[in-house]
C-alpha cells in the first residue's frame, strides 16, 4: 500500500512497525511511503490494516492542524 505522506509522518510511525503483533515494514520513498503487512490470518490481517490506517488518518490529522497553526 503506497501512501503519499510527508517525512514527518513516516518517522512517527516507523517504531510501530518493532512493537507491531502482526509482521509490519515501512518504506521511504520521494513522493511518500509504502507499508507491508503480513498476518498468521486474514482476521489478524484485517486488525492490522485497520490499526495502521487508524495511525495514519491520527498523524495526516495532526499534521494539518499544525500547519493551519
Amino acid at each position: 500500500m503506497r501512501i503519499t505522506a510527508s517525512e514527518e509522518i513516516f518517522k512517527a510511525l516507523k517504531p510501530e512497525t518493532e512493537t507491531s503483533i502482526s509482521y509490519a515494514k515501512i518504506y521511504l520513498f520521494s513522493d511518500g511511503f509504502e507499508l507491508i503487512l503480513k498476518a498468521g490470518s486474514l482476521s489478524d490481517l484485517r486488525a492490522a490494516a485497520n490499526s495502521w490506517l487508524r495511525l495514519i488518518k491520527m498523524c495526516t490529522e495532526i499534521e494539518e492542524v499544525l500547519k493551519n497553526e
